[in-house]
């Protein structure tokens, strides 16, 4: 019965060892905004790397906010790893607030911007990737559009972005759920496109339109994603799910609508993290603090065919 003992230890240790063998994983801060994780499976070879950019808010590297936790990107950098792929993600700018000494009015959406093209710029003069593919999440996926013109990178992949400018994406989400404050919303971004401050909103829109945040929100609504993504001259890729609580299908098909030579996926019960959760609204807010689900592997095989190609 020891020996049998025995030999199953044996086993589970050599099956952890090969697991933890599978790829490996760098911390690499490239300046003092950058600091992120960069995965490498086995290879002799030049191999392709995927840069990935977060969603809005204090996101870290791992896809994860403070108070909840998913692990979407961890999880797609190690499947990526297991198909050959490179990926490197960090830790956004709002995450890391407090340790730069940075306050909510010093932060502009162009700094999002600049930290992507320093990405792609160190990883170019590395010269170690056969090619650099961005992958941006919701709003990251603007940021990644935007550095990844005038050939920065060799592809793109939206992965559940906006079709329109932020300032639209809110007065439409207020038409459907708050009716009335959406004429109201027009109206301060208005003030605030042309103005530079916004004062004619309700008390109820000051979760958009406060003060210390106005800045970084006139620097985010000048950028239109439908015309920015036909800046790119590189293969696209857009992922989209039909149960996703944050980026509708009308987004999805406004970018559709201005780059028909992409390559597309829409997945039916599919949500913004990846994940296949039922019509529930309930079953998908707790699915963002669930990393034991899956990405659908629908989504890996599309993203691992696009970068490979």
């Amino acid at each position: 019965m020891r020996h049998i003992l025995f030999f199953l230890l044996l086993c589970i240790s050599s099956l952890s060892f090969s697991q933890e063998r599978e790829f490996n994983s760098a911390q690499v801060r490239i300046n003092q905004y950058v600091d992120g994780t960069l995965i490498t499976p086995f290879s002799n070879a030049q191999i392709p790397l995927v840069i990935f950019i977060m969603d809005q808010g204090a996101i870290n590297r791992d896809g994860n906010e403070r108070m909840s936790k998913n692990d979407t990107f961890k999880k797609f950098s190690r499947i990526l790893a297991q198909k050959g792929i490179a990926s490197y993600r960090y830790d956004k700018r709002l995450f890391r607030m407090d340790q730069l000494g940075l306050y909510e009015n010093d932060i502009s959406f162009n700094d999002f911007i600049t930290d992507v093209k320093t990405i792609i710029s160190y990883f170019r003069n590395n010269n170690a990737y056969s090619k650099i593919i961005i992958a941006g999440h919701g709003q990251g996926a603007l940021v990644g559009m935007i550095a990844a013109q005038n050939d920065n990178a060799d592809g793109f992949i939206s992965l559940a972005g906006y079709g329109q400018s932020i300032d639209n994406v809110i007065i439409d989400q207020l038409k459907v759920q708050a009716p009335g404050l959406d004429k109201n919303a027009a109206k301060a971004f208005k003030e605030l496109r042309e103005k530079g401050r916004a004062v004619s909103y309700q008390p109820a829109l000051g979760s958009i339109f406060r003060y210390n945040l106005q800045p970084f929100m006139r620097s985010w609504m000048k950028y239109d994603p439908a015309v920015e993504i036909q800046k790119l001259e590189v293969p696209i890729l857009l992922i989209q799910g039909d149960n996703d609580l944050q980026i509708t299908l009308s987004e999805y098909e406004k970018l559709k609508t201005a780059v028909p030579e992409a390559k597309y996926l829409m997945l039916e019960g599919m949500n913004h993290i990846f994940t296949q959760v039922s019509k529930s609204s309930l079953e998908n807010q707790k699915s963002y603090n669930e990393p034991w689900r899956e990405i659908m592997p629908q989504v890996i095989d599309t993203i691992t065919d696009f970068v490979m190609q």
